[in-house]
């Protein structure tokens, strides 16, 4: 992870919420996500998760069917609508600026829908869109207990093509990575490697690997043969004993802790309602849960005080005004929350 960058120097006037607000970075999210260095995201699902993972200075953020589906109730089964995870991109992308990369499953549809919901993405502000060579009927992969068919690669192709038609039309220079679950549905490394260097030819700007095998060979024997022809991708829940410098030894560029956050949400939800349920009050969970002023300063709840003090003290516009033409300060003394993107 790198550090984010800081820059203290401004025209605007300052407020007592500075210290919670953020500099917009030097780089777009884009140039951010594939500049040429090893980079670690992490799994969000809303807005104060995100706000997190800016927190702790990760790479970029991850946003992922399984963690959004879990979030609504339901299994990773294609059960969610694009439009679900669209809401999900919207609101992290208002919260912060890291790079969003966004879990499309197999696209939602056919090679027309899968433009239509590319384009929607990348004008919301994905940085890249993951599209995976399962059947629309999509399970996920880390669950258990299901005969894994992929569609052929022909039909895959079919939907990067259209995938990369879905970012022109979106003006965006949004990447499309795609993801073969080849060593997932048992095919071998050497199928891997087939599927991935046709997408790539399609026109796929990275590639993102998935396996079950807990040693963790097929994916470092992946990356290793790969030879970093494209950025590399790789969300390594079943390996948690294997470091990230192994990874990236490996060639493998971008690796991520894609739902850890939601199982220790999950974990520490489910502890502290068993608690309150047998309890007599919720003093005995408090000294274990974040204080309401902690979740508050997170999500700036300060810069509400601070815009209602600045504008009580704006002048009122002069009279008969038409609307739209009242007074309004210099820039220099903008407040700094008007900046916040």
């Amino acid at each position: 992870m790198q550090p984010s960058s800081t820059n203290t120097s401004n025209n605007h006037r300052s407020v007592p919420s500075a210290a919670v607000l953020r500099t917009p970075p030097a780089l777009n999210p884009i140039d951010r996500l594939f500049n040429g260095v090893p980079q670690v995201g992490v799994g969000v699902y809303d807005g104060m998760s995100a706000l997190l993972a800016e927190k702790w200075n990760f790479d970029f953020m991850w946003v992922s069917s399984f963690c959004c589906s879990a979030t609504a109730g339901l299994p990773d089964a294609g059960l969610i609508s694009p439009e679900d995870i669209l809401n999900i991109v919207r609101c992290v992308r208002r919260c912060v600026q890291l790079p969003i990369v966004v879990d499309l499953d197999s696209g939602y549809g056919d090679a027309v829908k899968v433009c239509h919901v590319v384009e929607a993405m990348a004008t919301a502000g994905a940085a890249a869109l993951c599209i995976e060579d399962n059947p629309l009927s999509k399970r996920c992969s880390l669950y258990d207990g299901y005969d894994r068919v992929l569609v052929s690669t022909e039909e895959h192709i079919a939907r990067l093509r259209a995938a990369k038609v879905g970012v022109t039309r979106a003006a965006s220079k949004c990447r499309i990575i795609a993801r073969t679950e080849a060593l997932v549905a048992g095919m071998g490394v050497a199928e891997a490697l087939r599927r991935a260097t046709a997408y790539v030819d399609a026109g796929a700007d990275a590639v993102f690997i998935q396996s079950l095998d807990a040693t963790g060979d097929e994916v470092l024997s992946f990356g290793r043969q790969w030879q970093r022809r494209t950025p590399l991708f790789i969300a390594p829940t079943r390996l948690p004993h294997i470091t990230k410098a192994e990874f990236f030894a490996a060639g493998i560029s971008h690796t991520m802790f894609a739902n850890q956050g939601l199982r220790a949400a999950h974990a520490a939800i489910d502890r502290t309602f068993r608690t309150l349920a047998e309890a007599a009050s919720s003093q005995v969970v408090e000294a274990d849960i974040s204080p309401v002023k902690t979740v508050a300063a997170l999500v700036g709840a300060q810069r509400v005080a601070d815009l209602e003090a600045y504008l009580a003290d704006m002048p009122a516009p002069p009279a008969g005004a038409r609307a739209g033409e009242g007074v309004r300060p210099p820039h220099q003394e903008s407040p700094q929350f008007a900046v916040t993107q």
